[in-house]
């Protein structure tokens, strides 16, 4: 990878990571506030309402934004004729989800509260054809990106703090989603306007087929990790119901606001491992490789650092009315660690191509989702499809490593584990012997005792980041 590579790929994660992070404290606030105020009760009729039209959504995203993304950094020149295409099948797809939503919310078996939750929710998937950060995500434009995100997050956490006020109000919260949305919409499309020009095109039906045809296993692959994401909510829903969706789903939305920290990162790596698809399979693996190396050090401290202080986040965060739900984020915190390693392996296979094979763990991994979950919610509840999480994500982390290795090149991750579960072990052992059960201090210590771990284990790769910022020899 080349100095100019680097230094714009630490650029636009810096821009990237300050976005997410501004945004996720939005997001944070608005649902702990709305976990609190509603109680374990409401807070999972809500949470199993986002669940079912998030599942929807992706069958509307189609795959079309990974495409997109990496067609344009391909082939910049393709810019206009993509983004007119995809709006254009997002909108069909929008249409045919939210029918089949409907369909689900007559069938199920719930009640008129939640039935209107699911309803409004689904009013939402008709913003998402407008969505168009993966057209600046093709340009490495990741400002617009970050913009995009702060701005629909803090118009949402600023409606919900302002008219949630009680549980018979739980109405309000789909609908700040809908104009949180229709608003990052309105801003994208302006931005395209005056980067990019028009977006109308005269429509061509081949190219369109074309686009679907190769958008197809990406989509799908999307549609089974939401098998993975959130079918434990819905099921929960559906077969148990009440408090334990609530606890499930407080433990889930930390998680699932961390994920987003993961995302971040493979959507600003995508492209750059996208152009290695044009190179040799070596510079494939000296990047992904770099990128494993460093976090592989924050997925062992993600997964350490949050099962020991789980009880003490938990409660602060939703009052000690979801005291339950610590044991069921001690496992899915896991699920953090394991993508900020098997992200790349599914990366790596869209970005060359290799897209029916990724969709074909993905397919296996859903299926192993549905057994678990089946399996382990009647006699287990939250915590059994907590476990199936994990249990789903594994399965799909050892296909896509299989699949990487066989038809690209090999990409190593477990020599890059060892130094970190080392100091991540030492910094275990050593916060069980502290005295001290102040959260602010032990989290200090977990910090620097990690730290330097790391300085004295892997010294260089200080010097690795300090090379990727400063663009220097």
């Amino acid at each position: 990878m080349n100095i100019p590579t680097r230094r714009k790929l630490v650029i636009n994660f810096v821009l990237l990571s300050g976005g997410e992070a501004v945004s996720k404290i939005f997001a944070f606030i608005a649902f702990a506030y709305l976990a609190r105020i509603l109680g374990p009760d409401v807070y999972g009729d809500l949470e199993f309402a986002l669940a079912a039209t998030l599942f929807f959504n992706l069958a509307v995203e189609g795959g079309l934004g990974l495409l997109g993304a990496r067609e344009i950094a391909k082939d910049k020149e393709s810019v206009s004729k993509l983004t007119f295409h995809i709006i254009v099948m997002r909108c069909i797809l929008a249409v045919g989800s939210f029918l089949l939503l409907m369909v689900f919310t007559v069938l199920c078996n719930k009640s008129p509260q939640e039935k209107q939750l699911v309803i409004l929710y689904g009013l939402t998937l008709f913003g998402t054809p407008g969505l168009l950060q993966w057209v600046f995500q093709g340009f490495d434009r990741m400002h617009w990106v970050a913009i995009s995100s702060v701005l629909r997050w803090s118009l949402f956490a600023g409606v919900v703090l302002l008219y949630v006020k009680d549980p018979t109000r739980a109405w309000v919260v789909p609908l700040a989603e809908l104009g949180a949305v229709g608003c990052v919409v309105i801003l994208n499309i302006g931005l395209f306007a005056h980067g990019f020009g028009k977006i109308w095109r005269h429509f061509d039906l081949p190219f369109a087929i074309s686009l679907m045809r190769q958008a197809a296993p990406i989509g799908l692959t999307q549609v089974m990790w939401g098998l993975k994401i959130y079918l434990p909510t819905i099921l929960l829903g559906l077969l148990i119901g009440g408090e334990q969706v609530g606890w499930f789903g407080s433990a889930h939305r930390i998680v699932l606001a961390l994920h987003g920290f993961v995302w971040m990162y493979y959507f600003n790596l995508y492209p750059s491992i996208s152009r290695c698809s044009q190179q040799t399979p070596e510079a494939l693996q000296q990047l992904v490789e770099k990128s494993i190396q460093m976090n592989a050090w924050a997925a062992v401290f993600v997964g350490a650092a949050g099962t020991l202080f789980a009880n003490d986040l938990i409660n602060v965060v939703y009052g000690t009315q979801y005291a339950e739900a610590v044991i069921g984020f001690k496992v899915l915190i896991w699920l953090l660690s394991f993508a900020l390693i098997s992200g790349h392996y599914m990366y790596i296979l869209i970005a060359y191509n290799k897209q029916w094979l990724e969709l074909l763990s993905a397919v296996c991994g859903g299926i192993a989702s549905i057994i678990i979950n089946i399996l382990l919610i009647p006699k287990y509840g939250f915590i059994g499809a907590s476990l199936a999480v994990l249990c789903s994500e594994t399965f799909i982390w050892s296909l896509n490593y299989y699949f990487v290795r066989r038809e690209v090149i090999k990409i190593r991750f477990m020599t890059h584990l060892i130094k970190p579960l080392l100091a991540g072990a030492i910094m275990v052992a050593l916060l069980k012997i502290m005295p001290s059960d102040n959260l602010w201090i032990m989290g200090s210590a977990s910090l620097i005792l990690y730290g330097l771990g790391l300085l004295i284990l892997q010294p260089n790769i200080i010097g690795d980041l300090r090379l990727l910022i400063m663009g220097k020899q």
